[in-house]
């Protein structure tokens, strides 16, 4: 049963009149009596008894009359009250971020709670590994929104994967974490290709390859496989939650290399760690994401008030070295860094 033929009928009994049940639905006369006939026999019985003056309910249609009503007032207001969700900021919004990203999600925080007042807003760090691939973190509803590095693989495949990815805060050009006197401090810069002759440490075997591979890329540009550690950086720690200090502690044990970001070492020194920059990886972006099909206005008053804040903040040079990825939302415009301002990690 369609809702326009209950529509149709709550008209009709209503009005007691045909003509004037059209014109309260837009509709023709012929077309209400046409869903009314369908209905009928539908049920299998008359609703209304038609004489050439009256119209009038039967026992039947009267009945029906009562529970349909009542259904139907129910499905408007639970209607009401979804739209009016979906188009006020309003309730609870939980933002997540990466481990170090604190510094930027205070402002923003302060900046929406001053703007939405009846939105209120619960922001904590996402402990490591999730916080490397935060799929798992959203998808699981645990978080309405999460501010970390974005995905960089083929933006039909993050769409594909059900997720939005909002504004950049900054880029960070890449770098690969290595013991010192690995073989690969001899070189200014390193490439993709150069990694593939070394494993690098595997942030997660729970989250499903083609999803895994949006932050780590499965292959060089050039094509050669890349080596990633068997066991995960969870695995490796016995099944808990990591730290930026434990993922640099197993490169310095010889577990596996990592890629992070050119200034990691500044904000984490770690005696007997280099970094090599990479020429070929491109920048990390740090920007808020979401799933696309839980979005909420709350999310999107938040996604465009950090896009207003990166217009209003954004200096007006790209610094020397970054370069853009292939995330979706991120261009030349909003590839920035943010002046004198602690980098997020790892």
């Amino acid at each position: 049963m369609e809702l326009r033929v209950v529509e149709a009928f709550l008209a009709v009994a209503d009005e007691l009149h045909f003509g004037r049940a059209a014109v309260r639905l837009g509709v023709t006369q012929g077309r209400v009596s046409q869903m009314i006939r369908s209905l009928e026999r539908e049920i299998g019985a008359a609703l209304f008894v038609r004489t050439s003056r009256k119209v009038r309910l039967t026992l039947l249609g009267e009945r029906f009359r009562a529970g349909a009503l009542a259904g139907y007032e129910q499905l408007m207001g639970t209607l009401r009250e979804c739209q009016e969700a979906a188009t006020s900021v309003g309730g609870l919004l939980r933002i997540g971020y990466l481990p170090g990203a604190g510094a930027y999600i205070a402002p923003m925080v302060a900046a929406f709670q001053a703007r939405y007042a009846d939105c209120r807003v619960e922001a904590s760090s996402i402990p490591l590994p999730a916080a490397l691939i935060p799929y798992d973190a959203l998808a699981s509803g645990e978080w309405d929104i999460v501010v970390a590095w974005a995905p960089s693989g083929d933006p039909r495949v993050v769409a594909a994967a059900g997720l939005t990815v909002g504004s950049t805060f900054i880029s960070t050009p890449r770098a690969v974490v290595v013991p010192q006197g690995h073989p690969l401090t001899a070189l200014e810069t390193v490439s993709w290709d150069d990694l593939a002759n070394y494993e690098l440490l595997n942030p997660s075997n729970t989250v499903r390859p083609e999803l895994r591979d949006l932050w780590t890329p499965r292959s060089a540009p050039s094509g050669r496989v890349l080596r990633y550690t068997a066991d995960d950086v969870m695995t490796m720690g016995g099944g808990r939650e990591r730290t930026v200090e434990d993922l640099m502690l197993l490169v310095a044990l010889g577990r596996g290399l990592y890629v992070s970001i050119t200034t990691l070492l500044e904000h984490f020194p770690y005696q007997g760690l280099d970094l090599v920059p990479m020429r070929d990886a491109g920048a990390k972006h740090l920007a808020p994401m979401w799933t696309t099909a839980a979005e909420t206005a709350a999310i999107r008053a938040f996604a465009e008030l950090t896009a207003e804040h990166r217009r209003d903040h954004a200096p007006r040079f790209t610094p020397s070295g970054t370069s853009l990825g292939t995330c979706p939302g991120i261009n030349e415009a909003s590839v920035h860094r943010l002046s004198n301002s602690r980098e997020p990690f790892p």
